[in-house]
């Protein structure tokens, strides 16, 4: 897995929303967590989930039930 073909995570790109933000509902910001964060997310192996998350750990409780739960889905 390359940097370069990593996305930033939610919370990087859109520092001031949460997992449940409306916004992940409508707009730009719903356009990129469909068509680049989710896929990016569930095209990982567990391995490389558990790695990426070492390197941008998840800011909140909230972030880790939706990234290990509610997106995998």
């Amino acid at each position: 897995m390359c940097d370069y073909d990593q996305p930033d995570p939610p919370w990087i790109v859109y520092p001031d929303a949460e997992p449940f933000w409306g916004g992940w509902r409508q707009g730009h910001s719903e356009a990129w967590l469909l068509g680049e964060w989710l896929p990016f997310w569930r095209g990982l192996t567990s391995d490389e989930r558990r790695s990426f998350l070492e390197r941008w750990p998840p800011p909140t409780k909230d972030w880790e039930v939706y990234l290990n739960d509610l997106w995998l889905r």
